[in-house]
């Protein structure tokens, strides 16, 4: 005999599938061009401490942004703000190829902070609604790994396109994918991700563990993501296509890791994974760190920090929308946690760079980010404790 679903089940599992569509075009998008925007910059004349500075920048002018926009998203709706988003995005290519004139730039900036406060938000709140509540690291882990499998191909794509033929060509793909992502949203069902609140009210009420958390995230993250694929690219001889090629092994690697935690998760070994992630994820700071000096290093340390990438993502990332969607009011929360992301990741940007000042090897940069592991860590394990029942 069938076992007939409840539609809302049915629902959230469509709205799933839906977003993972989207997910994998605009990861695509991300995988062929933006790890190798940093290195751009490094092109346009930037500095890897003043490539940073502009990051942290971004990240300070998206946190004003998330208020303005408030407004506005009540106003059209989060469907219209999350296409908004995703076209700005596509959009900031134009900009981006002229980074080098200081009006340009200034465009860029503006252009990728506003789409950003407007997409992410919407994008992580509608992810958590539809997220089942007894597959979720399972189902985080499989859009993780598709991710990954997208990125094994895009930076080798991204590279070969700027060794050969120049950011234009690789710019012009990765926008027009990022606008094929936009299709997606269009087959979304009903979006009931809570209210917008006003921006008086938008900080009220937060939940003040998945603000730490995602704030610490971002630190780790300022260094991993922005600050490591500018010092790699330089310990790799200044080579697009090295950087493609070490990207895309490291996409292989996270991909495997990946799927396993998120099994793991569903099967209640979330805290398990939590202490083994911690240890050698620090372990890959420590490694890195010598890639100024060793090349190599910068290669194995690139390989091994995706692997636990790919455990630690659905680690933190189960706990994160978990908490979302029993706020009842998922989009809420996220405004509150990713303003506390782009904090912590302005802040990384900016120890980072003052640490390139001092330190007598790029590479050294790498290890402040690997400080927010701890934080990360006791976070998780606090909200992974399950409750005692009330003696009422």
């Amino acid at each position: 005999m069938a076992v007939t679903q409840p539609a809302a089940r049915i629902n959230s599992s469509r709205q799933f599938r839906v977003l993972t569509a989207h997910a994998t075009l605009f990861q695509a998008s991300v995988a062929i061009a933006g790890g190798f925007i940093g290195a751009h910059l490094m092109e346009q004349g930037f500095s890897i401490a003043a490539a940073l500075c502009v990051y942290a920048a971004i990240l300070s002018v998206r946190f004003a942004f998330r208020l303005a926009v408030l407004p506005l998203v009540a106003r059209i709706g989060f469907r219209a703000a999350m296409l908004a988003g995703i076209v700005l995005t596509g959009a900031q290519f134009i900009p981006l190829l002229q980074a080098r004139e200081p009006s340009w730039l200034l465009a860029w900036v503006l252009t990728v902070a506003l789409a950003e406060a407007l997409y992410w938000p919407v994008y992580h709140a509608a992810t958590s609604a539809a997220a089942s509540s007894t597959g979720r690291g399972r189902e985080i882990a499989i859009r993780q790994g598709i991710n990954f499998i997208v990125g094994i191909a895009g930076p080798l794509l991204g590279g070969f396109l700027l060794t050969r033929f120049g950011a234009i060509a690789d710019f012009a793909l990765a926008g027009a994918l990022c606008l094929l992502a936009a299709l997606p949203i269009f087959l979304l069902g009903p979006l009931d991700l809570g209210p917008v609140p006003a921006a008086r009210e938008s900080f009220r009420q937060i939940d003040r563990l998945g603000i730490t958390a995602f704030a610490a995230d971002g630190f780790l993250t300022s260094g991993l993501a922005l600050a490591w694929p500018m010092i790699l690219f330089a310990a790799l001889g200044s080579r697009y296509d090295n950087l493609g090629l070490a990207n895309a092994a490291a996409a292989l690697f996270g991909a495997i890791a990946g799927y396993i935690c998120g099994a793991a998760i569903d099967a209640g070994g979330r805290a398990r994974y939590l202490r083994l992630v911690t240890i050698l994820y620090g372990a890959t700071f420590l490694l890195r760190a010598t890639a100024s000096w060793y090349p190599l290093a910068g290669y194995i340390s690139n390989c091994a920090g995706a692997a636990l990438a790919g455990l630690y993502t659905p680690v933190l990332m189960s706990t994160i929308y978990e908490r979302s969607r029993n706020s009842g009011a998922a989009y809420h929360f996220h405004i509150a946690a990713e303003a506390g992301w782009d904090i912590g990741a302005a802040a990384g940007c900016l120890v980072a760079a003052a640490t390139l000042l001092i330190a007598p090897a790029a590479s050294l940069a790498i290890l402040p980010a690997g400080l927010a592991l701890f934080l990360i860590h006791a976070c998780i394990a606090r909200a992974t404790v399950p409750r005692l029942p009330s003696a009422d």
